[in-house]
């Protein structure tokens, strides 16, 4: 069974990464849900995806320059009062269910890496017993092989997309970098995947490739169908139907 996983909770149902959409989410029946967190100017750890306050918040600026005070003082466009939420505040959301939790680990305004980050990430999985269910991921392979350095054992993922792969020389020498890091998996771009999966089966096998982010129904279906480990969408309502109904057509003799 391919794992379907809501993307910044679901975003196209609600504001991304609220506590709302993260609530409602937990009714879905995904098997995980993503977001994203960046570091206050104080060492707090805030869920937002963007390194900019401006298109989802009531504020401006660099994310990393603020204190954890304002930040969550500081409300979500389009989700009522709500103001950005910390990593702990959503961790509660999830306590008591069952989804994997994919944490991606963000860059700053000039896509510089948050000093110790990581490190605060993996003492508050550990804190809470997490280490199972959290999945660290992040664009950076270097952040990954930090966190790595840091807990051998941890669940790592990382994405990419064109950019990424250009940086890394192209969509081969990427997939055979990234198949370097012991067990982690690749998640990558729909648009980019669908012509080389073949390719990226051979590096990574199946347990260990993702696609994202499929959102129209023709795209879910055609990745609900591929031997991939998982699918990130905004609309995993939809993803969770589509599953539902392929797995009630009788196999074919």
């Amino acid at each position: 069974m391919v794992f379907i996983a809501g993307h910044r909770g679901a975003r196209d149902l609600w504001p991304e990464n609220s506590i709302l959409g993260f609530r409602n989410l937990c009714g879905l029946g995904v098997d995980a849900v993503e977001f994203d967190v960046h570091q206050s100017a104080d060492g707090g750890i805030v869920v937002i995806h963007d390194p900019l306050l401006d298109r989802t918040t009531h504020d401006s600026g660099p994310v990393g320059e603020q204190s954890l005070n304002r930040l969550t003082s500081t409300r979500l466009r389009d989700a009522g009062d709500e103001c950005i939420p910390t990593l702990s505040s959503v961790l509660d959301v999830f306590n008591d269910t069952a989804l994997e939790l994919h944490i991606e680990i963000k860059t700053d305004a000039l896509g510089n890496t948050y000093q110790g980050l990581e490190a605060r990430l993996i003492e508050e999985i550990r804190r809470r017993g997490l280490e199972r269910r959290a999945i660290l991921t992040c664009f950076v392979p270097e952040v990954i092989e930090t966190v790595r350095k840091l807990a051998p054992d941890a669940r790592v993922l990382t994405s990419l997309d064109r950019r990424s792969a250009e940086m890394m020389g192209g969509i081969r020498p990427a997939l055979e970098r990234l198949a370097g890091i012991r067990d982690c998996v690749v998640a990558i771009e729909k648009t980019l995947l669908a012509p080389v999966l073949p390719l990226a089966l051979g590096i990574l096998g199946t347990a260990r490739l993702g696609a994202w982010v499929a959102n129209t129904p023709e795209d879910i279906k055609y990745w609900l169908a591929q031997p991939v480990r998982q699918i990130t969408t905004d609309r995993p309502d939809l993803a969770v139907d589509i599953r539902r109904k392929r797995s009630s057509i009788p196999a074919a003799s």
